[in-house]
């Protein structure tokens, strides 16, 4: 999918990190609820190969933008003008948001629609896993 800059981003290209793939929109209520603990989380883990590509599901690439910027999500952004019948949403299932997916480093599905404090320890909890091996 393309990324802000209409670059086209693959999720195999982050192969190696753990990534969070969070589905979610601008108009979302327990979304814009999330955005802390997504702040949080990328500020601490980035730098040990953590992280987050976000797929919206915004009707507009102006209304994505300015979500994006309004509420600092300085992480991968991804938009298509499918919405809810974007590619990734197909492929994954998502029937509503918020919703998301931690993956390892193998690209193995480790957790799903993880919240909080539950998404910080679990995002630590595989980052020494990965260590360890």
């Amino acid at each position: 999918m393309p990324n802000e800059n209409g670059e086209l981003t693959k999720l195999s290209g982050f192969e190696g990190k753990l990534i969070l793939l969070d589905f979610w929109a601008s108009w979302c209520g327990p979304c814009i609820k999330e955005y802390p603990a997504l702040r949080k989380a990328y500020s601490k883990f980035n730098n040990d190969g953590f992280e987050i590509v976000s797929v919206s599901e915004d009707q507009t690439k102006e209304i994505w933008l300015k979500s994006i910027e309004k509420n600092e999500l300085n992480w991968v952004n991804l938009w298509q003008d499918n919405g809810r019948k974007a590619d990734p949403y197909l492929i994954y299932g998502i029937n509503g948001i918020p919703d998301n997916f931690l993956i390892n480093e193998k690209g193995i599905i480790v957790a799903r629609n993880l919240r909080s404090e539950k998404l910080i320890s679990k995002i630590e909890e595989e980052l020494r896993n990965k260590a360890s091996r």
